[in-house]
């Protein structure tokens, strides 16, 4: 059985936007006589769009007009539609999504992109998606070494640790080539981002809004940034900064002999030499990579060459951050496609507390989201008889409110218990109640699932396990 289906992912960038179109090849991996093991087999990109810069209405606002007119755009030179697509994903990242209309402007743009392009935020399923995409070629090699990968964008450095080939790690610190903006020609500073502002401050360096600058003045701006990117992967001196600009968390500590890749818009501009017009685009983007050419990063470190750069989010977003579920499943197709479901993880297990407790720490996280339609992730289930009754007695009495609201009931697990479990809730529920059963998927709490339509005849259902952060 092979199937394909078309997915689109688009980029929206501190400083670029850009989208693709890839198909996504799915195939039955199991031997004859066993059960289904689908898996997406190939990932080919149909169609690439060129890279704008992120329209913005001001400094605070997006310019959301004009996302939706690039998008349109691009569909049409690419001869595709929203229907067209089974499946896709919206990103946005670094400085964009902390602008004061982000959330309005990415659930518009997901609805107008298709009916099923989910709309994402956050630091650590970019790391991820950008990780994928720009080291493929190393981690999908038999025992691949341990990679970093530094996607370096024009607000956001984003870094993914792997380890044959899973993520175990993932960190964001506000780095970014754009954080400093001149006007091309006359080289004046029309924008420095607030952190660096502190950053120029603490060093007492003579950089200052609205004047003429050069790379002589930036430069131990530059080399402080750098030095700050060679302790995220545990090179060099600390620097006392450190801590300033973390956006969500730091790497744990890594082995010496991880190897590097680099992506983002300045993974364009590692440079051995600066051009003659080193502010060509406006930015430091230049000048941060030609200093962190010539970097510990680059002398001390393995670095291998990425697969793709300034497009590794965008293409990871339409081409990697989508997952299958297993097959033996069991859904009310009538309940899906389902977006943006909050994960209520269950973190207790059954070897080491009581039914009872299990309940009221579900109730309780059930009560932080009023009792709306969640995912319940269940923690490790015992493909038995007697331990499917468990869960099935814990799901019944801790999701009383939402049955009795006839809101769908939405249970993922990664054990492939999920079409016994779908059969045994279907027993004890009213007739036609809505239940999702899915299995071979992780999440955690405080991620968000969305669920496409069934694919592959029905045997797998599409999952897109995302974190949405607006701040």
């Amino acid at each position: 059985m092979t199937e394909t289906l078309q997915t689109v992912g688009i980029d929206i960038g501190t400083s670029t936007t850009s989208l693709i179109i890839a198909q996504l090849t799915i195939i039955n991996t199991a031997a004859g006589f066993s059960l289904p093991q689908l898996a997406i087999s190939h990932k080919h990109i149909l169609y690439r769009s060129p890279v704008i810069f992120t329209p913005l209405l001001s400094e605070t606002r997006i310019d959301a007009a004009k996302l939706k007119q690039f998008v349109a755009a691009q569909y049409h030179k690419a001869h595709v539609n929203k229907s067209s697509f089974k499946m896709g994903a919206i990103i946005m990242t670094g400085e964009t999504a902390r602008k004061a209309n982000a959330d309005r402007v990415i659930q518009a743009l997901s609805k107008y992109a298709g009916d099923f392009v989910c709309a994402t935020a956050g630091p650590g399923l970019e790391s991820v998606i950008a990780g994928k995409s720009a080291a493929h070629s190393l981690l999908t090699q038999p025992d691949p070494q341990p990679v970093i990968n530094l996607d370096i964008g024009g607000g956001t450095t984003n870094l993914a640790y792997f380890v044959n080939g899973d993520c175990q790690d993932t960190a964001c610190f506000d780095i970014g080539g754009r954080l400093i903006r001149v006007t091309h020609g006359s080289n004046i500073i029309t924008y420095i981002a607030p952190k660096l502002q502190q950053l120029i401050t603490r060093l007492a360096l003579p950089i200052h809004l609205g004047t003429v600058t050069s790379v002589k003045q930036l430069q131990p701006l530059i080399d402080a940034m750098v030095a700050l990117l060679e302790n995220t992967v545990g090179l060099g001196k600390p620097v006392a900064y450190f801590n300033q600009f973390i956006t969500d968390k730091p790497l744990q500590p890594v082995p010496a002999n991880v190897h590097l890749t680099f992506s983002g818009g300045v993974a364009d501009c590692l440079v051995d030499q600066l051009p003659a017009d080193p502010f060509r685009y406006g930015d430091i983007g230049l000048l941060l990579g030609h200093t962190l050419k010539h970097s510990l990063l680059f002398k001390e470190r393995t670095v291998r060459p990425a697969d793709e750069t300034i497009q590794a989010t965008v293409v990871g977003a339409g081409s990697q951050s989508m997952m299958l579920s297993g097959s033996t499943i069991n859904y009310d197709l009538t309940a899906l496609p389902l977006r943006n479901l909050p994960v209520v993880k269950v973190q207790q297990s059954l070897k080491d507390h009581s039914q009872a407790a299990v309940i009221t720490a579900i109730q309780q996280q059930l009560a932080l989201f009023d009792h709306s339609v969640v995912a319940l992730a269940l923690g490790p289930v015992t493909a038995t008889f007697a331990g499917i009754q468990q869960w099935l007695a814990i799901i019944l009495k801790s999701m009383t409110v939402v049955i009795q609201n006839w809101q769908p009931l939405i249970i993922v697990t990664q054990e492939n218990v999920a079409q016994a479990l779908g059969n045994s809730l279907r027993s004890q529920l009213p007739k036609n109640y809505p239940v999702v059963c899915l299995d071979q998927i992780t999440a955690s709490a405080g991620d968000y699932l969305d669920i496409g339509l069934p694919v592959a005849s029905g045997q797998a259902v599409p999952v897109i396990v995302k974190t949405l952060i607006f701040s």
